[in-house]
């Protein structure tokens, strides 16, 4: 089947920030852009025949390595945005696609999204050509200068433990991206959760399981406030705010 450039190139789907999109400040929660970004990508590889079902079928699924936000301003409740999202390529196996927040005119958020395919059984990464010989999206290669650093993890106090509870998993069997999101912030200092973020970046580095307990670690660094996560396999994710 043949796709056309605009169908390969962008995706767009208007929306509304609902009440149960906000935090407490009705800005737009970190965990409801996260949930945003996985929507139209889902929606974007339907739209190619090549949604989640299909693609395990096929024996691979997408897993994200991270999501690197700049926000010049979060939207606020009740404004309608479109969301554009844009396939860009490849580096090394990690497969990137931005995301756009618009508001008319004005951009207001854009994300860096990294992931690799594996298969669905031992999440073996595979090769992006076995994705890309299906001939949905092109195979460009991303510039160097859209490379989203990993996080270097840091010894930090102990902010709190989280337990993996039943609502917090999805259709992969572990801890949804968008639940970090939500974890990243409840474990932030009082004194930091009226801030309004120019870049967050969470970086998705072994999956939690239901039960498993997460010890959260953060601070401040030179790079901004970290918060990481930690079971008892290794760390789990890693957080920066700034």
């Amino acid at each position: 089947m043949e796709y056309t450039e605009e169908q390969i190139r962008e995706y767009a789907l208007p929306m509304r920030v609902k009440t149960y999109d906000v935090d407490p400040n009705s800005r737009l929660k970190l965990s409801a852009l996260l949930r945003v970004c996985q929507e139209v990508s889902e929606r974007h590889l339907e739209s190619v025949h090549m949604g989640y079902t299909v693609m395990k079928e096929k024996g691979l699924v997408f897993l994200i390595i991270s999501n690197a936000a700049k926000i010049y301003r979060l939207p606020v409740l009740g404004e309608e945005l479109v969301l554009r999202t844009h396939p860009l390529g490849t580096m090394g196996v990690q497969f990137y696609r931005d995301y756009e927040f618009w508001s008319g005119d004005e951009l207001l958020i854009r994300v860096m999204q990294t992931s690799v395919s594996v298969d669905p059984a031992e999440h073996k990464i595979l090769r992006p050509k076995v994705f890309l010989s299906y001939g949905v999206f092109h195979d460009g290669k991303v510039p160097r200068e859209e490379k989203v650093e990993k996080i270097a993890a840091r010894e930090l106090p102990e902010l709190g433990r989280r337990v993996i509870r039943y609502s917090d998993v999805d259709y992969n069997h572990h801890l949804n991206n968008t639940i970090y999101g939500d974890i990243t912030m409840d474990y932030l200092p009082e004194s930091l959760r009226e801030k309004q973020f120019s870049y967050e970046q969470i970086d998705y580095v072994s999956e939690a399981l239901l039960g498993e307990e997460l010890v959260i670690r953060g601070g401040e660094t030179e790079e901004g406030f970290l918060v990481q996560g930690y079971h008892e396999r290794g760390l789990s994710f890693s957080a920066l705010l700034r």
